[in-house]
């Protein structure tokens, strides 16, 4: 029982932790970014580049907002997990965010490039491998878990609880240009190639609890989209399991579907003779459009299910009877899968899941320097993600930046750190965070399930006689190498020395 109780602590504690990949906030408001044109496609980088496999970009991450003080709480002194009677329900509920999520995705190029046609026009190209996952929960599901078997009746009206996970292929076409003095604007066209799909919607779930059981019902669909992948359901009650053929899917179109967005972008920077002048204003959408699942691709199932569980109790020692209530549900789960398949006469449309950024910047001392502020949003299927993130720059020289961000609002308060190295001709490399807990947590609790803390830490200087764990179940990290091919862009000497000829022919 003990074993059981272990591993599913360990799972709510870093599943979050092992999990939404983005271009890194950081670099939006580095001169010479190579990557940051992927957040507002108005922004150019210092010179002609080149990036593939091996050589481009790498993004991975997670965004989520059940962070560990929710699920550790403190208990005599110590930590214990949120379901602990000492745990009063009413501070619980009032830590719960009204609707808790988690995203992640891994981001890899292929190949990209980028050249400019004319002193003011930036152009570029990318082909992208991106997968994601987005799960959405309503707050009444661990509400609901924190209460448990009661001796007074509750009920729960639980809508809402979507999964997603996609992998696709993306093309990019983007343009940037000068339209007049100080106002850059840009846009990117991105086709999209869906490889794989699944979603999960459950639109309607209840949950009833009284003095010895709970009654769970749920009312939802299921739709994957895959070639060469075939769903098997050995009995009416029974979760389908996939099949893949690797013949259909070398025979067929491999892909599963279309799709479209684009990315929209302008930036304004000063330049009226006054004591702010430098300072810019940008605002960019991105990722907005559609995608379409073929009909051929797309298996569809509806679920209306039931079940009556004991649910978890308390003995004399106010231990929980984990391995019983979880052997029980196991045994009734059947009366929850009622899953049945229904013929796809139509394809299946969502939208994507767009983003937004609105940012300004202050520079100072001949642009070695900078202070910005940037908000950023994601809106998902079902929810909106909000932060707003403070970001100091430094640019000694402009092959190299360092950028420096404070990231807050909805988010526990966390660090980030962005390196660029970006030579007019050559090799640039760039490496970066946005996410890297200032919090964290002593959990002694972990040293039953884990052992000791390992005396690696002690070895490096780092002194502890527990494990401990971040406070924040965000962090990302970005990387790359990209090959700088020169331009006639941003090249003052030249410029000066044109105007000059210019001149004198004049």
């Amino acid at each position: 029982m003990k074993k059981i109780y272990k591993y599913l602590l360990i799972i709510a504690i870093f599943f979050p932790v092992a999990a939404g990949a983005q271009v890194l906030k950081g670099s939006y408001f580095l001169d010479h970014s190579v990557n940051n044109h992927r957040m507002n496609p108005a922004f150019v980088p210092r010179s002609n580049y080149f990036q593939a496999l091996c050589l481009g970009y790498v993004g991975s991450g997670i965004y989520s907002n059940l962070d560990v003080p929710l699920l550790l709480q403190p208990v005599d002194g110590k930590l214990g997990t949120f379901l602990h009677p000492s745990v009063s329900v009413k501070d619980f509920e009032r830590q719960l965010p009204s609707h808790l999520h988690l995203d992640t995705e891994l981001e890899t190029t292929l190949l990209s490039f980028g050249g400019f046609t004319k002193k003011k026009s930036f152009w570029n190209f990318s082909v992208d491998i991106k997968a994601n996952v987005d799960v959405d929960l309503p707050s009444d599901l661990f509400l609901f878990m924190k209460k448990g078997v009661g001796t007074q009746a509750d009920k729960y009206n639980i809508g809402n609880v979507n999964a997603y996970m996609g992998v696709s292929a993306q093309a990019a076409f983007g343009y940037s240009r000068e339209w007049f003095k100080g106002f850059r604007g840009g846009f990117k066209v991105r086709g999209i190639v869906p490889l794989a799909y699944a979603g999960l919607n459950l639109e309607d779930m209840s949950l009833e609890t009284g003095a010895d059981r709970w009654t769970i019902r749920t009312d939802g669909n299921l739709h994957i989209a895959a070639n060469g992948v075939k769903m098997n359901q050995s009995e009416a009650n029974s979760f389908p399991s996939p099949e893949f053929d690797p013949n259909k899917f070398l025979g067929s179109k491999i892909v599963a579907g279309w799709g479209a967005s684009v990315d929209l972008g302008v930036e304004y920077t000063l330049e009226i003779g006054c004591p702010v002048d430098g300072m810019a204003f940008s605002l960019a959408v991105t990722d907005l459009g559609v995608m379409s699942y073929s009909k051929d691709a797309l298996m569809s199932y509806t679920n209306k299910g039931r079940v009556d569980w004991t649910g978890f109790q308390l003995d004399e020692n106010l231990d929980l009877n984990v391995k019983e209530a979880i052997d029980d549900l196991a045994n009734n789960a059947k009366g929850l899968l009622n899953i049945k398949e229904v013929a796809s006469d139509k394809g299946l449309v969502r939208t994507t899941m767009p983003r937004l950024y609105a940012g300004v910047e202050l520079p100072f001392l001949k642009r070695s320097m900078s202070v910005g502020l940037l908000y950023s949003a994601r809106f998902s299927h079902s929810y909106a993600r909000h932060e707003l993130t403070a970001s100091y720059n430094i640019t000694p020289c402009k092959w190299f930046a360092l950028g420096l961000n404070y990231s807050f609002l909805n988010t526990t308060r966390s660090m980030g750190a962005v390196l660029e190295l970006t030579p007019k001709w050559g090799p640039c490399l760039f490496v970066g965070v946005d996410y890297f807990p200032m919090e964290w947590i002593n959990a002694p609790i972990l040293e039953d399930i884990l052992g000791e803390s390992p005396g690696l830490l002690n070895m490096i200087g780092i002194k502890t006689t527990s494990w401990a764990v971040p406070m924040s179940s965000r962090f990302n990290l970005n990387f790359g190498i990209a090959m700088n091919l020169g331009s006639k862009h941003l090249n003052p000497k030249k410029e000066i020395k044109e105007k000059k000829n210019s001149n004198k022919n004049n």
